[in-house]
């Protein structure tokens, strides 16, 4: 179970996709509060956090936005945190519900409050690769060679509002940045993401994968 693995890992913020609830609201569970965003009548999409309870009182806000996405805002030493969590349409849909997605990824962002430290993280389908005029907004060490459709569409979102995708920074073995194997086990990539202002990218200390 979720929670178990939480408890062993001590995990205190989570974020989560593919919930496959059904609505929208707060449950708490144990030692653990949940945060949805779901669907209203079918049980597919979703987004949410997972709070240890031990960091409650750092919460400030919680925002529910769509089945795709949904916003935290918590309180640090010296700044704010606002977390959006996304998961991104995959390469096979439209370009409209993609544009329908950074859309709302975009006006999300930009509602957070000024001074906060924004990150954007979750299960965005991007493959990012190591092209070198996409270097001010992604390091060196993404697992892909190119990027995808996806790819770029985050890179330029990230761009766009000076972000950099954190988890192309950090050097680490290939299996320490794969996210997703395919069915017959012959096909890995790395498709979930984090995004950091590039004015606050210090604090990220580093982004690895389990």
């Amino acid at each position: 179970m979720l929670l178990d693995q939480l408890e062993k890992y001590y995990v205190d913020i989570t974020c989560v996709q593919e919930m496959r609830w059904v609505g929208l609201g707060t449950i708490e569970k144990k030692n653990w509060i949940i945060f949805y965003s779901c669907d209203n009548k079918e049980h597919k999409l979703g987004t949410g956090f997972v709070i240890h309870k031990k960091v409650k009182q750092l919460i400030k806000d919680f925002q529910p936005k769509s089945p795709r996405m949904c916003w935290l805002r918590i309180r640090g030493k010296f700044f704010n945190y606002s977390i959006t969590n996304g998961y991104t349409p995959t390469e096979d849909k439209s370009h409209t519900k993609k544009d329908a997605f950074y859309d709302g990824l975009r006006n999300l962002y930009d509602a957070c409050p000024k001074h906060d430290v924004k990150l954007i993280i979750g299960d965005l389908n991007a493959q990012i690769g190591k092209e070198a005029m996409y270097y001010r907004t992604i390091g060196k060490e993404a697992y892909h060679q190119e990027s995808n459709e996806n790819g770029k569409r985050l890179i330029h979102l990230a761009a766009s509002r000076n972000m950099v995708i954190g988890t192309t920074l950090f050097p680490h073995k290939d299996i320490h940045k794969i996210t997703r194997r395919s069915p017959n086990v012959h096909h890995f990539s790395q498709t979930d993401h984090l995004l950091i202002d590039s004015r606050h990218v210090s604090h990220l200390m580093d982004a690895r994968m389990c």
